[in-house]
């Protein structure tokens, strides 16, 4: 197991998602139990449904708690110094020299992230690990593209 280091800020959101989910396990067994009072499952609609929404919840769930389990918070002034998980990074296209922010987010949560760039991503993966001034290569359609790192904001 590697740990991945992520901000204060990400640690909370994850464990905030993952808290809010547990306690929508009640309302799909409920869910559950009263399509089952229904009567024949085969073609209970509103069973299979909330089996579908229970399966997917279990599935967040375990993630999110497996992510949890993997990370290790990186706190103060260590928080800004590298490219982590829930860091604002400021780069710079070395080629055209506009500047761009970007927060590394889960893939998950990219959506929910202004300015967001996946981990999982080109652009996240070529930034994980680095500090300001270095310069990264993000393979694009078009080629390669170089960015240097100009800020990070915990």
């Amino acid at each position: 197991m590697s740990l991945q280091r992520v901000s204060r800020a990400s640690y909370e959101r994850l464990k905030e998602e993952l808290e809010s989910l547990k306690g929508q396990r009640v309302g799909i067994v409920d869910d559950i139990r009263e399509a089952r009072e229904q009567g024949d499952l085969k073609e209970n609609f509103a069973y299979h449904d909330a089996k579908d929404r229970q399966g997917l919840l279990e599935a967040r769930i375990s993630t999110l708690e497996l992510r949890l389990e993997e990370s290790e918070v990186v706190e103060g002034d260590n928080a800004g110094s590298e490219v982590m998980l829930g860091v604002t990074v400021t780069v710079r296209n070395k080629e055209t020299g506009q500047e761009r922010p970007y927060t590394l987010a889960t893939e998950e949560e990219r959506f929910e992230v202004d300015n967001a760039a996946s981990v999982e991503s080109p652009v996240g993966q070529a930034l994980m690990g680095k500090k300001v001034g270095d310069t990264v290569e993000v393979q694009g359609p078009n080629g390669a593209v170089y960015f240097e790192i100009l800020k990070i904001e915990g």
